[in-house]
């Protein structure tokens, strides 16, 4: 069973660790287990990759003790715009 709307514990939860997808699963006896999976923008940072637990309350007491996320760094070999240079080259069909 998933809820579509999530309970007030758990949106607070994804609030508090945006870095973290969480969700409520339930086995076949119904007994819930939360689980928080790390997005894959901080999977190089040393952070846990899979923290469960039986409660929203006690996962949110574990990230709590886990260490923070640190901010996030640009990749210096991503170039995110052009170089004017280039750009100016396309725009004159490539002619210097």
């Amino acid at each position: 069973m998933y809820h579509v709307i999530p309970s007030e514990p758990l949106r607070l939860a994804r609030e508090e660790f945006p870095h973290y997808e969480i969700c409520v699963l339930h086995d076949e006896a119904g007994i819930p287990e939360v689980t928080a999976v790390l997005k894959p923008a901080y999977q190089d940072t040393g952070m846990a990759v899979l923290v469960c637990a039986s409660s929203v309350a006690e996962l949110v007491r574990l990230l709590r003790a886990a260490p923070k996320a640190p901010l996030p760094r640009r990749d210096p070999d991503r170039r995110y715009w052009p170089l004017p240079r280039q750009r100016d080259r396309r725009d004159r069909g490539g002619q210097c």
